[in-house]
């Protein structure tokens, strides 16, 4: 029972950040993650507001949208998040291979995400770091 209870109290210490260019999803995602007990940061739906967010804030985990619009992708929040060590998850509708920047080991959900996908890789992501 104390161990279950620790857990709790560790996630919902989390600080959650969302990189998402579809307003709706992002704030379903949000909402989702609130409801978890997860603290949210954000969400970013530009790219260079997710590039200073994802510089300065204290983040313990970030879900990225692979693909944010108009021929952009999420890489360059990615290369910062690496910089500073922050685990992060992909989410997308592409296939994998499709995606230069993906990594070996890196998670990637495929949308439509659902509560279930989300907590397991945000405690994945917390376990692991």
């Amino acid at each position: 029972m104390m161990v279950a209870a620790q857990q709790n109290l560790e996630d919902a210490l989390a600080k959650i950040f969302i990189v998402e260019d579809e307003v709706t999803i992002a704030f379903e995602m949000s909402d989702t993650l609130e409801d978890l007990g997860f603290e949210v940061v954000g969400p970013s739906v530009h790219l260079s507001d997710a590039k200073k967010r994802a510089a300065t804030l204290d983040i313990d985990v970030a879900f990225l949208d692979v693909n944010l619009g108009s021929g952009k992708t999420s890489k360059p929040v990615v290369d910062i998040l690496r910089e500073r060590n922050i685990p992060y998850v992909f989410i997308t509708a592409y296939d994998t291979d499709q995606i230069n920047f993906i990594r070996e080991g890196d998670i990637v959900l495929k949308k439509p995400v659902n509560e279930a996908k989300l907590l397991k890789a945000v405690r994945r992501m917390l376990d692991e770091s």
